[in-house]
Order: C-alpha cells, then structure tokens, then sequence
C-alpha cells in the first residue's frame, strides 16, 4: 500500500507501523503525500479533541544554571568557578514568578547542582505553593528526580509522593532526548538510562502525575533512532496513559561540544 493511501485510511484507533512512520520521517513529503500527512493529523486531532483549543501562562524559571553532569548537547550549564554560574534562593524564585502578571502555570529545571540537598528541592516548590496556591507547578526532570533519589535513598515513588505533598502538580517529560543507549553514549554519557527514564516517569504516571514526552532532534541521530524513540513513548503511553502531549526539541548546537565536534 502506498504512503497516500496508508494516511488517508488512518484512525484515531490505528497505531501507525515501524515502516512508514519511517518512511514519513526519512523521506523528503511533498504533493500528495503531504496532503495525505496533514488531513490524517486533522482528523486524528478533530476526533479527539473537536474544536477545543486551550493555553495557559507560562513562567520559565531555571532555579540554577551549575550541573556535574556534562552532557555534550548542552549550552546552558556552567562550572562551579566559571563566574558564570547561578543558583537562586527558593525566596528568590518566588520574586521573580511575582514579575510575570496572571502567570496560571510555573516551569521550572535545573542543572544537577553537586551541593543542592533534597531540603532545597522540597523547600523551593513549599515556597511557590505557599506564595501562589493558585498557581500549577511543573518542574524536575526524571534526571533531577533521580538525584532526588540519590540524595535520600528513597525510591523514585517516595520522592514524588513527598514533592506533591509540597505542592507538586507535574513533572517535566525532558532528560529523553533520544532514548537509544548508543546515542546517549556519545551525547550523554554520564545521563541516566533509558530504562531509568522509564522507571522513574511510569512511577510518576501511577501517581496521576500527567506531564508531556519529548525528544531532542537534530544532532547526530537518524530517523531510525527517531522511530525507535516514538515507540519506546507509545509503549509507556499505552499502559499508562500519561503523557499529556509530545514535545519536539531542537538541538541548538551554539555553546556546546556537541556543536563544535560535528
């Protein structure tokens, strides 16, 4: 069956195959097949969602900028003693989340910060909730939680339960970028696994934490490992139901080895 018509046949019941969702991200789509492409998504969107079309206000605040873990992708981190590194107070965060007017959600990451206890992460989401009940917190990706568990010896479902205590209303789905062990080799070697990812983000969906799935494309992957990636998001998707949305990321190569090395 062509590509054409294999689109023109989809449902929101179907699960597109290895085949074609390979063909659809290799290949170079134009003409009919790009019609195909764009009135199966509108479809698909208008049989599960309508016309229904929501947005909410955004504050993005990275909490510290200084991280151990060195992945080569990266162009934010900072060295302790580079003169460039920031951590803010959980009093400071709650300032500048004050400056954005009618804020309805709070994003919040940071680096792996060698010196930050679990008392700083508890406190900082404590702060914002006291300060702003009103306000839904997003924060910590699987790879900050997994400190988290580092520094408490607790498991990843204990460290979750605890947060949303705080006042925790989601966590990030990033920390994937492409979940395939030999591409985290070389782009990421020192960032927990992909099983650990899973491990850690189905602890989360059994808590009814709900939070999006994300990759991080444009480096040195290939539209195999792209593929790969998706399925690895379907699996957990299908037994869960979890991921509110799925997040493309691209590799922003200024600042970073990974840039200078390609």
């Amino acid at each position: 069956m062509s590509l054409t018509a294999y689109l023109k046949r989809l449902t929101p019941a179907d699960r597109l195959d290895s085949a074609h969702a390979l063909e659809l991200l290799a290949g170079d789509l134009a003409g009919a097949e790009m019609d195909a492409l764009r009135e199966a998504a509108d479809r698909v969107n208008r049989a599960l969602n309508g016309l229904r079309v929501t947005y909410i206000v955004n504050r993005n605040i990275n909490f510290t900028n200084l991280c151990s873990v060195g992945c080569s992708f990266c162009g934010f981190a900072r060295a302790a003693g580079s003169g460039e590194e920031v951590t803010y107070s959980p009093e400071e965060v709650v300032a500048r989340l004050a400056e954005t007017p009618n804020v309805s959600e709070v994003c919040m990451q940071g680096g792996i910060h060698p010196e930050l206890d679990y008392a700083y992460y508890r406190t900082l989401i404590q702060s914002i909730h006291t300060a702003f009940p009103y306000i839904h917190i997003h924060a910590f990706s699987p790879q900050e939680i997994h400190r988290m568990t580092e520094l408490t010896a607790w498991p990843p479902e204990r460290v979750l339960a605890d947060l949303r205590t705080c006042g925790l209303g989601s966590i990030a789905g990033t920390a994937a970028e492409i979940l395939d062990e030999a591409v985290r080799s070389r782009i990421c070697p020192n960032k927990i696994s992909p099983s650990r990812w899973e491990e850690i983000v189905r602890a989360a969906h059994s808590l009814g934490l709900r939070f999006p799935a994300t990759i991080m494309f444009g480096h040195i992957e290939t539209p195999a490992h792209h593929v790969r990636h998706l399925e690895f998001i379907r699996r957990i998707q299908l037994d869960t139901g979890g991921f509110t949305e799925f997040i493309p990321l691209p590799f922003v190569p200024y600042r970073t080895r990974l840039g200078r090395e390609r």
